[in-house]
């Protein structure tokens, strides 16, 4: 990863580490995975991985970042606190305004889907494509685990959730690589639930 993300993941760990217990996996995860899908579908990483790395970065101003993130004023409030926050990061690192100003627009919307809107990710491949790996990380060994605690949900249940989401007919996968992607790790969730059962 090149050296400019690294500093902003530098800035931004510490703000992850007094919010949710979970986003320091998930944003790891994220930034991995993000590297993977710009390089095959040709995305602006200088939007893209500073993006991955900010989204939830909020987390750490909201009243009580363990509390249930689902509840929609929790999501508005950290999506508000974020793009703030990320602002104030990719300034502190002298990152190019234009580009600044977008990543943080878009940390201000990137859980609008949970407020009804779905079309922003129709029309932009890039938020399209965030929000593909955003959802898949609850298909990965931790992200699974963390939200059957968080949803309180059995292994079985938990991949139902996933396989059954309507992430899925209301926000497509925006290109082959998410979608190869999230099957590879559900074929996983599945081989691991029929090794548990035995």
């Amino acid at each position: 990863m090149e050296q400019i993300y690294n500093r902003i993941w530098e800035l931004a760990k510490p703000h992850y580490q007094k919010g949710r217990p979970m986003d320091i996996d998930h944003i790891e995860w994220m930034m991995q995975a993000a590297e993977e899908v710009c390089n095959k579908e040709n995305l602006d990483k200088t939007l893209f991985v500073p993006l991955v790395i900010l989204h939830d970065v909020g987390y750490s101003k909201v009243k009580d970042p363990k509390d249930n993130s689902y509840k929609l004023d929790i999501r508005k409030a950290h999506m508000k606190a974020g793009a703030e926050l990320s602002e104030q990061i990719l300034k502190q690192l002298n990152f190019d305004p234009k580009k600044t100003e977008k990543i943080a627009h878009y940390v201000s919307i990137h859980d609008n889907w949970a407020l009804g809107d779905n079309e922003s990710y129709l029309k932009d491949p890039l938020l399209g494509a965030f929000n593909d790996l955003d959802f898949m990380w609850m298909a990965t060994p931790k992200g699974f685990l963390a939200l059957m605690k968080m949803l309180n949900k059995s292994s079985a249940e938990m991949l139902d959730y996933l396989v059954n989401n309507d992430k899925l007919t209301q926000r497509p996968w925006s290109n082959p690589s998410t979608q190869e992607l999230f099957n590879r790790y559900i074929h996983d969730r599945q081989k691991q639930i029929k090794a548990e059962a035995i």
